[in-house]
């Protein structure tokens, strides 16, 4: 046997490659507000399913979405559900306190019409819905884990 042979070690890092170091760093600029949300939202889900009963999103909570140029949930495919993400991860960082609690607002609206979708929707109505409910949960359950 060659040293360098001998010398050579192997490590064994295959959990690793499932961690993307770029969802790591998003996972470190979510704010304390969006974690603590995230982290209630996936609890809830393990222990009740979301088959209770959530309240409907109001209007007031909609046009907030509008004027800030965000469609409803229903309407969200997965590429635009990325980019809202973004810039909600964007404005929680972000020096204004104005931004920030923007962004903690809509988040919280994203979550109570994801609760609301998942409650009142059939599996079969949900596959003709756009993606971005589906795109919204996962990011729960990542920032959440």
């Amino acid at each position: 046997m060659t040293p360098s042979a001998t010398t050579k070690k192997i490590f064994n890092c295959s959990y690793l490659d499932n961690i993307s170091i770029e969802g790591l760093f998003l996972r470190s600029r979510a704010s304390n507000l969006q974690k603590s949300t995230s982290n209630n939202y996936v609890m809830i889900k393990k222990i009740f399913s979301y088959t209770v009963v959530q309240p409907k999103v109001s209007h007031v909570e909609y046009s907030k979405l509008e004027k800030n140029g965000f469609f409803p949930l229903e309407a969200t495919g997965a590429e635009k559900m990325y980019e809202e993400l973004m810039k909600l991860i964007e404005w929680s960082n972000s020096c204004k306190p104005s931004f920030q609690k923007l962004s903690d607002e809509i988040f919280e609206i994203r979550v109570k019409e994801l609760k609301y979708i998942l409650a009142h929707t059939s599996k079969a109505k949900l596959n003709e819905l756009e993606e971005g409910y589906d795109v919204l949960e996962k990011y729960l359950e990542f920032i959440a884990g």
